[in-house]
């Protein structure tokens, strides 16, 4: 057989081969047109959850200032309380006896104490709430963002063979095309309506910390009312400021 003879039939097997890999180059065009899609999702959604995460911030803050408010407003009539005690002890006359009015005033420090004792236990518990919420607020977010990432752009060809079936490679990459021609937009309703979500978990742990800084205060009133009876009953003090009786002259 001549060389001339030779490279034609060469030439002609090499169309063939070429003409019939023809499905697999395909497969790549089709993995190349579906590459930036996966960019441009990805990039939609950690916008959206961008917006979700700056969200949650706000809603934490705000959290957290009408945890601070609340406490610093048992913080200061906790005082005021224990000061409108405080004041009946001052202004008991010489005649009542000392002793007596000092156990009184130990009692009152030792269960405004006490009181700090039930404000921290609520706060921490309030901090530790916040905390697994947060978390799994974070989780979820974090679950969608992996979604979208594009790790599964790869996992079509698991199974397959570009070579030997190029059909089923090129059936599974035009679904999934067809799948991200749109962006997924109602990822903005599931993520509107996470925030809402969160923001009502949190407040039910305000809630639930109001209740826990009135019950404590509600101690501690019972506690100072108990301590004004012992003033009057057990020290024979007076309760009520001495009037000064004016003579006028005539």
């Amino acid at each position: 057989m001549s060389p001339k003879v030779v490279f034609v039939l060469l030439v002609a097997s090499f169309g063939l081969v070429l003409g019939q890999r023809d499905p697999s180059i395909e497969v790549m065009n089709v993995l190349k047109e579906l590459q930036p899609r996966y960019r441009e999702i990805q990039d939609f959604v950690i916008n959206r959850l961008t917006e979700a995460r700056l969200n949650s911030s706000q809603v934490i803050f705000n959290f957290h200032t009408a945890v601070i408010t609340t406490k610093d407003q048992y913080v200061r009539s906790t005082i005021d309380e224990e000061q409108s005690v405080l004041t009946i002890l001052d202004r008991q006359p010489e005649s009542v006896d000392r002793t007596c009015l000092g156990f009184v005033r130990n009692s009152v420090d030792m269960n405004v104490n006490l009181i700090g004792v039930s404000y921290t236990n609520c706060i921490v518990r309030v901090d530790d709430t916040l905390a697994d919420i947060v978390q799994e607020f974070y989780r979820t977010i974090q679950q969608d963002e992996t979604q979208y990432t594009g790790s599964g752009l790869f996992g079509t060809f698991r199974g397959e063979n570009i070579f030997h079936a190029p059909e089923s490679l090129m059936q599974k990459l035009n679904e999934k095309l067809e799948q991200l021609r749109e962006n997924p937009t109602y990822i903005a309703t599931e993520l509107f309506d996470m925030i809402v979500e969160f923001e009502e978990g949190l407040k039910e742990v305000k809630t639930g910390y109001d209740g826990c800084l009135e019950s404590g205060m509600e101690l501690l009133r019972n506690a100072l009312a108990i301590a004004r009876t012992q003033v009057e009953q057990v020290c024979l003090g007076e309760l009520e400021e001495p009037t000064t009786s004016t003579t006028v002259a005539v």
